[in-house]
């Protein structure tokens, strides 16, 4: 049976210490390639961190959080304050990874005290194990087991997608206990979102903010410039201001969106990760289809509703204490629902958008009160 991951910890630290090395003592997590994913494993990033943090400090040491990850899951932490993540390694088309024998160059005189890999790459695992990294954690679904001091099934489990990460937390810490981990600005920076707000005319009133947009034609809410500018059109009647959030190519569609519901906001395209992270933690509430923005925007802690089309959400609903979801009838209960269109195999088009705002609002006013 592996040691626990603790143990070694605590070792390698008192060796270290007794060296006279004096730091960095860091600890590396690669992420998963998207933005949902990489919020589904912040409660066993958070009391990973919780437990090794403490442990570093009654040593008299500090650890040094190293993310590193694809540019659309990894980039939440591109501006995250030194204390949760002190660096940021980012991955775009090939561009900016780490190969193993470049990682082993830099970690020649220091290597780090762990490697956590929680995705398919095998770069940083290969480049662990060459520098004989302590301890090297990460999926066994990959075949890279022989790599890993500690590994752990992640694929195919009947589970939610974040408790997946409890056997690897025990190994690790010696207990299984997931904590959830708020995310905005004091942890995660995007302290320019609101700047970027204002300078899009909002001025202090309630809003909330909009995220329609994912790759995954099933899970989006057709027809779209029908059920959002609806939707958003009754947000407003009802006091708020709506935001629109959205990558650089969702652009298009969110001025289309934003045009159909007067008043509002489009900022679609127009923020980092972080920033719009930043906007959806002062939000009155968010609303969104299945996608990372809905995962962020649970993680902050605000009122959130996402718009199920294809998710089983026993698997991968957005876990924050203010979110819940809203998912279509099976089949057309009402003739208008029948209108020829290609839903790709959804159900969300079957949601009135007057129920989703009410739904919102209605969360909005159990949270204040």
């Amino acid at each position: 049976m592996a040691r626990k991951g603790m143990d070694i910890l605590r070792e390698e630290l008192r060796r270290r210490v007794a060296s006279g090395h004096v730091g960095p003592h860091e600890v590396w997590i690669r992420w998963p390639r998207q933005l949902g994913d990489v919020v589904f494993a912040l409660p066993f990033f958070g009391a990973l961190q919780t437990a090794w943090n403490a442990e570093a400090e009654a040593l008299g040491v500090k650890l040094r959080w190293v993310a590193v990850g694809h540019a659309i899951g990894a980039a939440l932490f591109a501006e995250a304050a030194p204390d949760f993540i002190a660096e940021s390694i980012l991955e775009s088309g090939g561009v900016g990874k780490p190969d193993p024998w470049h990682l082993v160059r830099r970690w020649r005189k220091a290597p780090p005290l762990c490697v956590i890999n929680l995705s398919q790459s095998v770069r940083l695992a290969l480049g662990a194990w060459l520098a004989r990294v302590p301890i090297r954690g990460g999926i066994s679904d990959n075949h890279l087991s022989l790599l890993y001091t500690h590994h752990f099934k992640y694929r195919d489990l009947p589970v939610h997608l974040v408790r997946r990460f409890e056997p690897l937390l025990e190994q690790l810490t010696g207990q299984r206990r997931l904590q959830w981990l708020k995310i905005g600005p004091a942890n995660l920076g995007g302290a320019r979102g609101m700047e970027v707000l204002r300078s899009a005319g909002w001025s202090g009133e309630p809003y909330v903010t909009i995220a329609f947009g994912t790759r995954g034609y099933g899970k989006r809410w057709f027809p779209e410039t029908r059920t959002w500018p609806e939707m958003a059109r009754e947000i407003a009647r009802r006091g708020f201001r709506c935001v629109w959030l959205g990558g650089p190519d969702e652009v298009a569609l969110g001025g289309e969106l934003a045009a159909l519901a007067p008043g509002s906001i489009d900022l679609t395209g127009k923020t980092t990760i972080p920033e719009a992270c930043a906007i959806q933690a002062s939000a009155a509430g968010n609303v969104a289809v299945d996608t990372g923005l809905t995962h962020t925007a649970a993680a902050t802690g605000q009122p959130t509703l996402t718009i199920i089309g294809v998710t089983p959400e026993p698997i991968a609903m957005p876990v924050g204490p203010r979110s819940i979801s809203l998912r279509g009838s099976a089949v057309d209960s009402f003739p208008e629902e029948s209108l020829g269109f290609e839903t790709h195999g959804s159900v969300a088009h079957r949601i009135p958008p007057g129920r989703a705002a009410a739904l919102l609002c209605a969360l909005i006013a159990e949270a204040d009160a």
